[in-house]
């Protein structure tokens, strides 16, 4: 069953540096196949699990840019940039056996590069109020499971 990743982002991008931007990041998306098969392999390990899977849908990571240039006009400004993202969501489980624990990891990497415009205006001499923020984005999903068994080789699949 295919899976679609529909995101939508929020940020904080301001840290004050006159030529770029950079800062915290927080995507929510809808993983259902993956959080449906997760649901699956908690309730098939349930009398052995010590520490269950949690659901996806909840990437944090950085967010940092550049403006290649900032022209300001009397009551407007536009400001050509570029960026890179990078988000991540990581659990794991942990099961108890005879032999040792079990512990399987799964991990959502979410990678975000863009060029793009806004277009705003001044508030007052420091404070301006971006309208308009429109990009053209690459991005890459990339999700990992590792199993660790107690005295064997970390399985790891991409």
């Amino acid at each position: 069953m295919p899976s679609y990743l529909l995101p939508q982002s929020f940020g904080f991008g301001c840290l004050g540096f006159p030529g770029g931007f950079g800062g915290y990041s927080y995507q929510k998306y809808k993983q259902t196949g993956l959080n449906d098969y997760i649901k699956v392999f908690n309730l098939n390990r349930k009398d052995s699990l010590s520490s269950p899977l949690d659901d996806f849908g909840q990437a944090r990571g950085y967010r940092v840019g550049i403006n290649f240039f900032r022209k300001k006009f009397s009551s407007v400004f536009i400001t050509g940039k570029g960026f890179y993202q990078t988000l991540n969501e990581k659990h794991q489980a942990v099961e108890q056996l005879a032999s040792g624990s079990i512990s399987t990891t799964y991990e959502v990497k979410l990678t975000n590069w863009g060029v793009g415009v806004d277009l705003g205006i001044p508030i007052i001499s420091i404070l301006n109020w971006k309208i308009i923020d429109a990009a053209l984005t690459y991005n890459r999903a990339k999700f990992s499971n590792s199993s660790n068994f107690p005295g064997a080789v970390t399985v790891v699949n991409n």
